[in-house]
C-alpha cells in the first residue's frame, strides 16, 4: 500500500502537537467576540446618528470576525467534539448571521474545498456575472462578455456591498428546497436541518423583529441591518478573495495536493490582523489540513512551506495590500486569462498551447 501523500507532514504536525483541537480557545474568542459585538450593537442604540455612522465600520468589522469563526466550526476544526463543532458553527451561522450551515457545508466545505480554482467546479469561480477564466468568458452572452471585458474589474468591490444578503438568500433556498430534492426520506427533515432552520427564524426574529418591539423605529431597525451586512459582505470579499484570485484557474489535474498549495496564497499580517483572518491569512496551510485549528496555523505554516518546497511545488506568501491589488487587477483581466492544465508531470500548461504543440 503506497503511503498518503501528506503522511510525513501530518507526522511532524502530530509530533508538534499541532492536530489537536483547542476547544477552550476557540469557545473564549467566539464569547468574547460576542460581548464586543454586543456593545457596539447597544452603543448605536444610544448614541447620535452620525456617531453610530461612524462607528458602523468598526461594528462591522467585528461582526465579520465573528462570523468567520462559523467557518472553524463547520470544518470540525474549533472543537474536539462533534457537538462542539456543531454547537459552535450554529450560533455564528444560522442565529448570528442568518447563514445556513448546511448550505456552507455543501458550498464551501464539499465543492470549493475539493476543486479549489478548478473550473466548472469551484463554485467560487462562477459567481454571475463575473468571469475569473477566458474559458467562461467565451461561453458568456454578448452582454455579459461586455461586462466581463470592460467593467467588471471597476464594479466588483461596489457589488462586494451585496455578497452578505445573497449568500444568506441562496442559504435560504437551500434550506426551503432540500426536503424536497432529497432522495432519501430520511435526509429529508434532519436534526440539522430543523436545527438550521430553526435558528434563521430566529435570527431574523432577534434583529428585526424584536427592536421594533422594543420600540425602535423600523425603519432605523432594516436601515442598520442593511448597511452592517452590507459591509460585512465588503469585508468577507477582501478576506476571501485575496486567498485565490489572481493564482491559476485550473481545468484539469493529476496532484489534488498540489492544487490545494498553488491555486492559495499565504497572506503575511501581523498578529492584529491576522486576528481579524480567523486562519484565513493561512489559506495554503488551510486547504491543506483543513480540520486544523486556525491557532494553530502558524506553527504550521513553516512545516507546510518546507512541504511543498520538497515537492517543487510554489508556496506564494504576500502582504495583504498586494494581494489585495493583485487580486483587483486579476479580475480586469480574467476574460482573457485562459484556464490552465496540470499535467501528470507537474506542469501548469496553457491548453491552447498545449492543443497546437
Amino acid at each position: 500500500m503506497s503511503k498518503h501523500p501528506v503522511a510525513d507532514l501530518r507526522k511532524k504536525l502530530k509530533e508538534a502537537d499541532l492536530l489537536d483541537k483547542p476547544t477552550m480557545k476557540s469557545w473564549l474568542k467566539v464569547i468574547s467576540l460576542l460581548i464586543v459585538v454586543c456593545t457596539l450593537y447597544s452603543a448605536h442604540i444610544f448614541l447620535p446618528l452620525k456617531f453610530g455612522l461612524i462607528l458602523i465600520p468598526i461594528t462591522a468589522l467585528f461582526s465579520t470576525t465573528l462570523a468567520m469563526t462559523g467557518h472553524e466550526g463547520v470544518h470540525s476544526s474549533a472543537c474536539r467534539s462533534k457537538a462542539g463543532n456543531i454547537s459552535l458553527a450554529a450560533i455564528v451561522f444560522p442565529l448570528f448571521a442568518g447563514l445556513s450551515m448546511e448550505y456552507w457545508r455543501e458550498k464551501h466545505n464539499i465543492q470549493h474545498h475539493a476543486h479549489p480554482n478548478v473550473h466548472t467546479k469551484d463554485p467560487d469561480i462562477h459567481s454571475w456575472p463575473f468571469t475569473f477564466s477566458e474559458e467562461e468568458y467565451v461561453t458568456s452572452g454578448p452582454i455579459r462578455r461586455f461586462f466581463q471585458r470592460h467593467l467588471q474589474g471597476w464594479t466588483f468591490w461596489p457589488i462586494s456591498l451585496l455578497v452578505g444578503h445573497l449568500m444568506r438568500f441562496d442559504g435560504l433556498k437551500y434550506i426551503a428546497s432540500k426536503p424536497f430534492t432529497s432522495k432519501k426520506k430520511k435526509k429529508r427533515f434532519t436534526k440539522i436541518w430543523l436545527l438550521d432552520t430553526s435558528l434563521i427564524l430566529a435570527h431574523f426574529s432577534l434583529w428585526l423583529v424584536l427592536p421594533v418591539v422594543l420600540g425602535i423605529s423600523w425603519q432605523i431597525v432594516v436601515g442598520f441591518y442593511i448597511l452592517l451586512w452590507s459591509l460585512v459582505g465588503t469585508f468577507l470579499t477582501a478576506i476571501f478573495i485575496v486567498g485565490h484570485a489572481g493564482r491559476p484557474v485550473i481545468t484539469e489535474y493529476d496532484q489534488n495536493w498540489r492544487l490545494q498549495i498553488e491555486t492559495a496564497r499565504r497572506i503575511k499580517l501581523g498578529p492584529v490582523g491576522s486576528f481579524f483572518f480567523v486562519g484565513l491569512d493561512y489559506q495554503i496551510e488551510h486547504h491543506l489540513l483543513p480540520a486544523l485549528s486556525h491557532f494553530n496555523l502558524p506553527k504550521a505554516a513553516p512545516l507546510v512551506k518546507e512541504y511543498a518546497e520538497e515537492q517543487g511545488w510554489e508556496y506564494q506568501e504576500i502582504g495583504f495590500f498586494r494581494a489585495l491589488w493583485e487580486s483587483t487587477v486579476a479580475l480586469h483581466t480574467a476574460w482573457k486569462t485562459p484556464a490552465l492544465i496540470l499535467d501528470e508531470n507537474g506542469l501548469l500548461q496553457d491548453p491552447l498551447l498545449t492543443e497546437t504543440a
